[in-house]
């Protein structure tokens, strides 16, 4: 299922939002598509839903859209946000917040059916790539872009997956689950951690630093294997 939520406060606009929604994705033979509507940031934030896309205005009553946009970043990163806005000014604004598109409300015909329509693919190109991990009557999907990290357990035979939502144990050898991801997104830090690419903060002379507060202490010739690994995967992504 595809989520949209919608948070505009002009009925007219609303109801053009949605009829561009339904045409394009009528148009692309899509059926798993919802679209819930709110008319502040407010009454929003009281859901507590998870969306794909978050399409809101900017000038909202009550919090601004920029305002629920600080909000959602900081709880998912890789959120979705799509703003809409009659000012061209608020453009510097959602860059900031690192927004996926910024539409003009005289440009939405043009521009948003094109939006959501990338959107949608690049979600569903996402959904595919996962790991399978656990036995035969207790299996779990991992999906590569919630894996911050995948680390040898001290003295143990297992390996620890580190998500964004928890972490599992699993009895493998590192080099395998390495060959079974498939992706460049994955590399090596040593040899008792692959980390995801995408989570990673920073890197200093001394360590690694991945999102939810995992620090990986590292010599200057796993830090340079490591800084040169992640130059080539963005010299390569499209």
């Amino acid at each position: 299922m595809f989520q949209i939520a919608m948070i505009e406060d002009e009925e007219h606009t609303r109801q053009e939002v949605e009829r561009l929604i339904s045409r394009e994705f009528e148009k692309l033979k899509v059926q798993d598509i919802t679209t819930e509507i709110y008319k502040t940031a407010e009454e929003f934030l009281e859901v507590k839903k998870h969306y794909d896309v978050v399409i809101s205005d900017i000038d909202l009553p009550g919090k601004s859209g920029i305002d629920l946009g600080r909000i959602l970043k900081a709880e998912q990163k890789d959120i979705c946000l799509v703003f809409l806005t009659s000012y061209a000014e608020f453009a510097v604004d959602s860059y900031v917040l690192e927004a996926y598109q910024y539409i003009l409300k005289r440009d939405m015909k043009e521009r948003l059916p094109a939006v959501l329509q990338k959107i949608y693919q690049e979600k569903q190109k996402e959904s595919q790539n996962f790991l399978w991990i656990g036995g035969v009557t207790d299996q779990r999907k991992l999906y590569h872009k919630d894996i911050i990290c995948i680390r040898k357990v001290k003295g143990q035979k297992y390996v620890e997956f580190v998500m964004v939502n928890g972490a599992y144990k699993e009895r493998l050898a590192l080099h395998q689950i390495f060959e079974d991801l498939k992706s460049p997104a994955f590399i090596f830090a040593g040899r008792s951690y692959i980390i995801n690419i995408d989570h990673v903060d920073r890197i200093t002379t001394a360590a690694i630093y991945l999102e939810d507060g995992i620090k990986i202490h590292a010599g200057a010739e796993t830090i340079q294997d490591v800084k040169t690994r992640i130059m080539e995967y963005w010299r390569n992504v499209e």
